[in-house]
């Protein structure tokens, strides 16, 4: 539910916040002092403000066009093409060879039609000098899967060059799908540009590029096939899980490429950081290497690995951008962060710091932790169906730390809308009192900007303990590969060795922090599945949505366009709950407790077992092998909404469940 703005955990704090956010305080708490700043100084400061300079918009609206200004990336094939005449096509989503060199383009709808004109203009860029350009309009696919009404080779109008852009240019004014009239007003124009590259330097020449839907006078939308001819039509704006960064409906049959597309709005000054970030994300920090077969060492990144690490590659930890699955008991854990501690508040260990680093690169290793054993706990429903549920029980070599907290590397889609929320909204959530009395105690977590040194509130972690995407990024830059940045320029070695100079530069990181952010979303699926809606439902009536809210709207001040007042369905509060003592660990994150844990946002949470190949693994530590199980594990404050799917008959407890797998 929506909560008026209450007081969390700090009475002054929530009053000093209120002036700050809202500008003018509630009436005061009964039990609180009056507002002395001096005397708790974590006041969060706002990520972003009416000062901070905002990126171009790519939607303009004028008074004689709607103006639409988008980028594109190469691609090998067409969206719907999977099994072309008996021939596995399968390559729509992938990414080539090169595919950071010159392989970004602009696309620029001006739209007449919305303002009573009757043309469509569409303006191209390119940074690589085109031979063929094919703009590509009014889907048709009675031949072939990739067959376009309109085939259309646009005319030059800018330089020819390396140094590009290299601009070009077409129009149009009638409706091939309706016996070839006139433009109107909701119009639908899927369209797609193939730029073919004039002798590139490397890498092939031909690419296709991304189907869109452009709804005339209103502006691209995700789309869905529908009919035999898989013709294209706008998806309806509830299954828009991030708002217009979704990306279409997948029709190529390529599941491990899901959480890597670029999204579905993705602006021009983004399009090169973000392949170029993307490079960084699949390159190997020791040998320079690329995870994908055929692309070059990154000489600049080589040397960097260590000396102690968990992994060597962002993406190694991140299979396909997905969360990661736990390891086979006694297996390595390299696809896991233990946090570890000296004491139940998180302090450091003397001797390991803050994070467990298993390899290295020289010198001796610091420990290593696999698991044991599991603890398996039976339980039954309420109609007296038997489950089972696992708890990992782990073992130490080297220095045992007496605190430490398992975490599975999560889902990196959504990332940049979270950070684009605004603070109030957030704050407009937190009751850690319960005052409203609906047993649902959200809290939220106040942490220190490595950087500036102000408090921020914390979004990122399982325990929200980063507040900006950079810092996250630049803290598992830090601690998974050993890796320095200008914001943590100290390795956490156990010893705090001064790495030198940052390791990675100001500029490399914000590819990576581009990449991540503007990654697309994909959309809720099954909405006219019977049991799905009554599933959803169930899980607002069970309480789950209580703390996994499901909308959620961004502000107005991110400096990137594409995340900017978008309304968003991540299903998560950003708060910290108490989710009771079996999911508890043994240490603390700044404010948030062993017991306590964000809300995880779930949107994308029914395709883990497609971008995992196969596996399934939830929490924190991945101990719940379904999301009946995930479920089931919830205690605490979320007791009531899991007894209430406990106790449901099986036949609404598989709706719920249905709806889960619709996100």
């Amino acid at each position: 539910m929506i909560r008026p703005l209450i007081p969390f955990r700090y009475p002054a704090l929530f009053l000093a916040l209120s002036t700050l956010l809202q500008g003018n305080p509630p009436a005061r708490p009964p039990e609180s002092k009056p507002v002395i700043l001096a005397e708790n100084p974590r006041i969060p400061v706002p990520l972003f403000d009416a000062t901070t300079t905002l990126e171009p918009a790519t939607t303009i609206d004028t008074p004689s066009a709607l103006i639409t200004r988008i980028a594109d990336r190469g691609r090998d094939r067409h969206a719907r093409e999977d099994l072309v005449n008996g021939i596995p096509f399968q390559a729509y989503d992938h990414y080539l060879r090169f595919y950071w060199e010159h392989r970004t383009t602009t696309i620029e709808i001006v739209d007449y039609v919305a303002k009573g004109g009757t043309n469509i203009e569409v303006n191209l860029s390119s940074l690589w000098p085109l031979g063929v350009r094919d703009f590509r309009a009014f889907y048709r696919g009675l031949n072939t899967v990739a067959e376009y009404h309109y085939n259309l080779g646009p005319t030059q109008v800018g330089p020819s060059d390396s140094a590009g852009p290299n601009r070009y240019t077409t129009s149009f004014n009638r409706y091939p799908l309706e016996g070839n009239r006139p433009l109107r007003v909701g119009d639908r124009m899927e369209f797609e540009f193939s730029p073919f590259l004039l002798a590139p330097p490397n890498g092939r020449s031909n690419y296709y590029g991304t189907a869109y839907l452009y709804v005339i006078g209103e502006g691209i939308k995700p789309w869905q096939a529908v009919g035999p001819r898989l013709d294209s039509f706008p998806i309806p704006k509830e299954a828009w899980l991030g708002g217009r960064t979704t990306n279409h409906y997948q029709y190529s049959n390529e599941p491990d490429h899901l959480f890597k597309q670029m999204a579905g709005n993705m602006a021009e000054l983004s399009a090169q950081s973000f392949m170029l970030g993307r490079r960084l994300h699949h390159t190997d920090f020791g040998t320079g290497r690329h995870s994908e077969a055929g692309n070059p060492v990154l000489a600049q990144q080589v040397g960097k690995l260590g000396p102690k690490f968990i992994n060597r590659s962002c993406v190694a930890c991140h299979l396909n951008n997905g969360r990661a699955m736990p390891p086979a008991v006694g297996a390595p854990m390299h696809q896991t962060v233990i946090k570890i501690g000296s004491s139940a508040d998180g302090a450091p260990h003397p001797v390991l710091g803050a994070v467990l680093q298993p390899r290295v690169t020289t010198g001796p290793v610091e420990g290593r932790a696999t698991i044991a054993s599991y603890t398996i706990l039976k339980g039954t429903y309420g109609d007296d169906t038997p489950y089972t549920l696992r708890k990992p029980n782990y073992t130490f070599t080297g220095s045992a730390p007496s605190h430490f907290s398992v975490r599975l590397t999560p889902p990196l889609v959504g990332m940049g809308l979270l950070e684009a929320l605004d603070e109030e909204t957030i704050l407009a959530l937190a009751d850690p009192n319960d005052q409203d009395g609906d047993g649902i105690s959200g809290a939220v977590q106040i942490v220190n900007d490595p950087k500036s040194g102000e408090w921020r509130l914390g979004r990122f972690g399982y325990k929200a303990g980063q507040a900006r995407l950079r810092h996250q990024i630049a803290s598992a830059l830090n601690t998974d590969m050993g890796v320095t940045t200008s914001i943590f320029p100290i390795l956490e070695d156990g010893a705090g060795t001064t790495g030198g100079a940052p390791e990675l530069s100001a500029p490399e990181l914000g590819h990576l922090e581009r990449y991540l952010a503007t990654l697309g979303v994909s959309p809720r699926r099954d909405l006219d599945d019977p049991k799905a809606r009554r599933g959803l439902r169930l899980f607002t009536s069970s309480g789950c949505a209580n703390c996994h809210l499901p909308t959620l709207t961004t502000g107005s001040f991110h400096p990137m366009t594409e995340l900017r007042k978008q309304t968003i369905h991540p299903f998560t509060d950003l708060l910290l709950h108490d989710l009771g003592p079996d999911l508890s660990d043994n240490m603390g994150e700044h404010e948030a407790s062993g017991a306590e844990w964000r809300t995880a946002p779930l949107w994308s949470v029914g395709l883990t077992n497609k971008v995992s190949g196969g596996p399934e693994a939830y929490l924190h530590d991945g101990r719940a092998r379904n999301l009946e199980e995930a479920i089931l594990w919830h205690g605490g404050e979320s007791t009531p909404a899991k007894e209430a799917f406990r106790t449901m008959p099986a036949a609404d407890r598989s709706a719920l469940v249905k709806f889960l797998k619709s996100l």
